[in-house]
């Protein structure tokens, strides 16, 4: 994931660029001991000059709410350095150097650096190893926590020295000196160890870095070297990793190298949640790094714990409130957890700051969004504005006629089908709407004419035909409950027109059921006129005989086929059916000469 150690930067680039410009201009003029004109000479180093191959170390001031102790304590460290140490074992680069290319570059000469700015400086002045130290006066002493940082190759590599507990910055200089001798006796095997890992040597490099923390049990530098063999070496077990990378924690907490890989190892056991806790570790590390925060957004977002990540966007929008990319990622990971209300919230701001996010995808994400959320205003909202921007879209409009069907606003939702009729005539979906809206506004004959377009245009015939069912089992119910003749008249009136445009077994079954209906209530007023001898009453009972004998033969034609529907009251009805003829046949003989 991260395979730099990394820390934040106080110093702006420019002085930065200026620091870098400065030490170069120092470096032409000689090595790093030289110093400017005028300035007080250094007792040189013992043991003659530097050889060649000899490793340079850089102190500065360190870090101090006392300027004047940060001074102190860097002075007193490298008087003590030069004095443990011969110039052809460790040379010290001086006071004066390090000050002249401060001052050179803008710095004050007493200014303590980033990490990044010390690092460029120990570049310049052939600083191997580069001193890192804060300077804290407690009570009647000092205390000082300093680290050794080495650049090797595109990684800066930290060393953590213990913390030092003394009288004064004299007595501290002599702990923390013994302190960065006893950590330089790892280098012998480390640096065999980076030799390994060049040639791809990595059980040789391994080999050589457990030497390195042999040498030294608190190496933080070797056990580096470890880990980057085995990261390189694809046989290495997730355990092993984990082991030196915790090891290497415990030593310096703040290593993103070893973070990162702990992250990696127990992602690829598949320990979610270890992976995701040292996710959150590496980012409380430095909350500022927006390439690592982004990373760990992605990683915590497929990792299952989506949640988290929404914090660290929230964090990186503090400083970038603009920011489209981010801004939809948390969008995504809102609807993702289920958080909907807010996830509208911040889809719309998405669209404010970057139109072009506005797609239908966007809008369907957001309708469903509210669709969870149960806020019909919204989903009425953004289907309205999808459906005028997206106008060949047929999925907004319907949305739309459903929406607004569900509220009650019937004549809205007619306008909306019949949109969504015209953008696809051959989609079932929009004409089943508009039939079903004409229903509801009590309008059958606009709801038939919907109808016979819908089958013009190539809709489906067996899904419009159920559509138009609906105010025919209305009609049948209503003549259930009222026994009226006028009722049934009008179930069987719908019925047929229904059949007429797409007649299916539900068709004739009503058809069979309303006609029976009308012949039976016809014939029980005959019953009675066939004992009149008055003209009046047996013609009124021949008439009665024949208009019967029609409905009748309208049940015999369409039973048959709406026995489908419900075969034991179709058989009942087409029994009665024949007593009845027999009736009709006899009144007809009687009274219609």
């Amino acid at each position: 994931m991260f395979n730099v150690w990394e820390a934040k930067t106080v110093k702006s680039t420019q002085r930065r660029t200026a620091l870098a410009a400065g030490i170069i201009t120092l470096s032409a003029l000689g090595a790093p001991l030289m110093a400017q004109s005028g300035r007080s000479q250094e007792p040189a180093q013992r043991g003659g000059p530097p050889a060649q191959d000899t490793p340079w170390i850089l102190v500065t001031t360190f870090a101090s709410s006392d300027r004047q102790l940060g001074v102190q304590a860097a002075d007193e460290l490298r008087k003590r350095l030069q004095v443990e140490h011969s110039a052809k074992e460790l040379a010290v680069v001086t006071r004066n150097s390090v000050n002249s290319t401060l001052e050179t570059s803008g710095y004050r000469p007493d200014s303590s650096l980033s990490t990044s700015d010390l690092m460029e400086l120990g570049r310049q002045l052939h600083g191997e190893y580069v001193v890192d130290g804060k300077v804290t006066r407690m009570g009647n002493g000092v205390k000082v926590d300093a680290r050794l940082l080495m650049r090797t190759g595109q990684q800066i590599v930290a060393q953590p020295l213990p913390v030092t507990n003394a009288r004064d910055a004299g007595d501290a200089a002599k702990i923390v000196e013994k302190s960065i001798s006893d950590a330089l006796k790892q280098i012998p095997a480390y640096k065999d160890c980076l030799a390994a890992l060049r040639a791809a040597k990595y059980d040789e490099a391994a080999m050589r870095a457990r030497a390195g923390v042999g040498a030294y049990p608190n190496a933080a530098w070797s056990r580096v070297c470890l880990l980057n063999a085995y990261t390189l070496n694809k046989n290495t077990a997730p355990d092993s990793i984990i082991s030196v990378s915790n090891q290497i924690l415990a030593i310096d907490p703040s290593s993103l190298l070893a973070l990162s890989n702990l992250a990696d190892a127990y992602k690829s056991k598949g320990d979610k949640d270890k992976a995701i806790e040292i996710n959150l570790r590496i980012y409380r590390l430095d909350p500022s790094n927006q390439a690592i925060a982004q990373s760990i957004v992605q990683e915590l977002a497929q990792s299952g714990a989506p949640d988290k990540a929404l914090p660290i966007i929230d964090s990186l929008m503090a400083s970038n409130p603009g920011d489209p990319a981010m801004i939809k990622t948390k969008w995504l990971l809102q609807l993702r957890i289920g958080r909907f209300k807010e996830a509208l919230r911040t889809g719309e701001e998405l669209v404010k700051v970057d139109t072009a996010s506005a797609t239908v995808d966007y809008f369907n994400r957001q309708i469903g969004a509210a669709q969870s959320d149960n806020n019909n205003p919204k989903i009425t909202e953004y289907a309205s504005k999808a459906s005028q921007k997206f106008t060949r879209e047929i999925s907004f409009p319907l949305l739309l006629a459903q929406t607004y069907r569900r509220t009650g606003q019937l004549q809205d939702a007619m306008h909306a089908a019949t949109k969504a009729t015209v953008i696809d005539p051959r989609d079932t979906r929009g004409w089943q709407l508009a039939i079903v809206t004409a229903n509801d506004l009590n309008q059958p004959d606009s709801a038939l004419a919907l109808a016979q377009r819908a089958l013009a245009s190539g809709a489906d015939r067996s899904q419009i035909a159920p559509t138009m069912l609906a105010p025919v089992n209305a009609a049948v119910k209503k003549a259930q409950a009222s026994k009226a003749r006028g009722d049934w008249q009008e179930a069987l009136k719908a019925a047929e027109l229904v059949d007429g445009v797409a007649a299916s077994p539900e068709t004739k079954f009503f058809i069979g059921v309303s006609s029976f209906q009308i012949a039976a209530d016809i014939l029980s007023g005959v019953q009675p006129l066939v004992k009149s001898t008055r003209a009046a009453d047996r013609a009124t009972a021949c008439n009665g005989a024949k208009e019967a004998e029609g409905y009748l033969a309208k049940t015999s034609i369409a039973m048959p086929a709406g026995g489908k529907v419900d075969a034991a009251v179709a058989g009942q009805i087409l029994g009665n059916v024949a007593n009845y003829n027999d009736f009709v046949s006899q009144v007809k003989k009687a009274f219609c000469k």
